[in-house]
């Protein structure tokens, strides 16, 4: 069975005591693909962090607070939302040590954002006010339930999944603006917000999506489909 290691979290509630986690949702999705999931929490240590990344199939970059944006030269500016220097140094670790491993990754929300400016891209900081679009890309209704319409490419690993278009969930307010060199766009609302990257480079397996499946796969057969793909895929490369 594929171990699949998912990017921890910090939380600090009612309490100074911080609590390492991820949402239960990404648990349940590697789970019922059959995967065996594996909290990487977030510590400074590099040993740490490569030993991690040596003992799992493939990595799944969760969602989470914003980017700085001093990791893509820019500075932050008045919507900036919330930012963990402590995360992204976790996150920016792992991503190097996942890349030359040639680890298998799968990037969702914040994570689609990290492996962008890793391989060198950069992100609108906050929609609403940077771009003119009347899609609500940060949703009110319930999170399982999909909002707006994206659009596929032919011929990437998303169409294979959902076809020419899905309907997906939305949770961001940041979203890939330069992209990545190495790097195609498979999915894009249709106000041009970037929904998917693929890495091109034949051997290695990096997808991002800017929604969350894993909040929708318990009812999606679809959403569910993409864990069970990317399980499938660190099988084999096991």
């Amino acid at each position: 069975m594929a171990v699949i290691g998912l990017s921890g979290n910090l939380l600090y509630e009612n309490s100074s005591i911080p609590k390492a986690f991820v949402n239960r949702s990404y648990v349940d999705s590697v789970i019922r693909s059959k995967g065996v999931p594996f909290l990487m929490p977030i510590t400074e240590d590099e040993e740490i962090i490569k030993k991690m990344a040596e003992n799992v199939d493939g990595i799944i970059m969760t969602g989470g607070v914003d980017v700085h944006p001093f990791r893509f030269n820019e500075e932050p500016i008045e919507k900036i939302g919330t930012i963990s220097a402590e995360r992204d140094d976790f996150d920016f670790k792992l991503m190097k040590y996942a890349a030359e491993m040639n680890k298998p990754i799968l990037g969702i929300c914040r994570g689609i954002q990290v492996i962008n400016v890793y391989f060198g891209g950069t992100l609108i900081q906050d929609i609403p006010t940077q771009r003119n679009t009347n899609i609500l890309h940060s949703q009110t209704a319930e999170y399982h339930v999909p909002t707006h319409k994206i659009q596929i490419v032919k011929n990437s690993i998303i169409y294979d999944m959902l076809g020419e278009s899905s309907e997906v969930n939305s949770f961001h307010h940041q979203a890939i603006d330069k992209l990545a060199k190495d790097f195609k766009v498979t999915a894009a609302a249709k106000d041009g917000i970037v929904e998917a990257i693929e890495y091109k480079k034949k051997d290695s397996f990096i997808l991002g999506v800017q929604w969350h499946p894993e909040l929708m796969s318990a009812k999606s057969v679809k959403m569910q489909n993409l864990f069970d793909m990317f399980v499938e895929v660190c099988r084999s490369r096991k």
